[in-house]
C-alpha cells in the first residue's frame, strides 16, 4: 500500500508541472545592463527596435534591414525629456499590447509617457498625467 500512494502523490504533484511546462511562454531572456546609456527594446515588428537614451530619455526608432539599404535607418522619434540629467539608467521602457506604443518611466520620479512609433510617420510622445 505504502508503494501505491508513494507513486500517486508523485505523479499527482508531475502532472501540474508537465502542464505548466507544455505551455508557451515567452520570455525576454536578453541581458543588458540597466545602468548601460543606451539600450535596444525590441517590438513586435520584424524589422524594428526603439533605442533608448537611459540618462535623457530620447528615444529613436531603428529600422534595419538584410536587403535593401535604403529602408536601415535610426530615427528621432522623442527629444531629450531630461536633458540635464546626468544619470544613465534613469529612464526605462515598456511594451504594451499595442505594438506601436510603449510606456517611457522616469525611474527618478515616476513621471511616464505613452511612446508611439510608427513606419508611416505618426509617432509621437504624450505625458500620462496623474488624476486626483
Amino acid at each position: 500500500m505504502g508503494f501505491r500512494l508513494e507513486w500517486l502523490v508523485g505523479a499527482a504533484l508531475a502532472f501540474p508541472v508537465a502542464g505548466v511546462a507544455a505551455d508557451q511562454v515567452d520570455v525576454n531572456c536578453e541581458m543588458q545592463n540597466v545602468d548601460a546609456r543606451f539600450r535596444l527594446f525590441k517590438t513586435t515588428n520584424l524589422w524594428n527596435f526603439l533605442e533608448l537614451d537611459t540618462q535623457t530619455g530620447r528615444i529613436w526608432q531603428v529600422q534595419f534591414t538584410v536587403s535593401d539599404s535604403e529602408n536601415r535607418m535610426k530615427i528621432p522619434l522623442v527629444p531629450d525629456v531630461e536633458p540635464d540629467s546626468t544619470k544613465p539608467g534613469r529612464f526605462t521602457l515598456s511594451p504594451t499590447r499595442n505594438m506601436y506604443n510603449f510606456i517611457l518611466l522616469d525611474q527618478d520620479n515616476g513621471r511616464t509617457w505613452q511612446v508611439q512609433w510608427s513606419t508611416s510617420g505618426n509617432s509621437g510622445i504624450w505625458p500620462i498625467e496623474s488624476r486626483r
